[in-house]
């Protein structure tokens, strides 16, 4: 992935989840949801992407529980602190890859109206 490529997609995944944590909603966490999907299917593994997907069940959890999104304060600072190791690794994923990835997700949640 290219230096811009990569600080586009990077701003776009810290902006994505600062906009969950300041404004939570269902949008929000499925935009969230979205692109940690994307970068699994687009085989990125560790303990960030680990700890991310982590934090957003917990979330998810607690919606279905209360019916409401919103993030403590705990899992606030766990999902900055992923995203910026997710960033640290973004580099090492293949621009086509992810591309694909985006597009299979996207077509999956049409699929089943999320």
């Amino acid at each position: 992935m290219v230096t811009e490529t990569h600080r586009k997609l990077a701003l776009e995944l810290r902006m994505t989840a600062e906009t969950l944590i300041a404004r939570p909603s269902p949008d929000t966490y499925n935009q969230m949801s979205k692109m940690l999907a994307a970068l699994c299917r687009a085989g990125m593994a560790g303990t960030a992407l680990d700890c991310a997907n982590n934090t957003m069940l917990d979330v998810c959890d607690r919606y279905e529980r209360i019916g409401k999104v919103g993030l403590k304060d705990s899992e606030a600072a766990a999902l900055r602190q992923a995203i910026a190791g997710i960033d640290g690794r973004l580099a090492m994923v293949p621009v086509n890859k992810l591309s694909e990835a985006v597009a299979a997700v996207e077509i999956y949640c049409a699929t089943v109206g999320a």
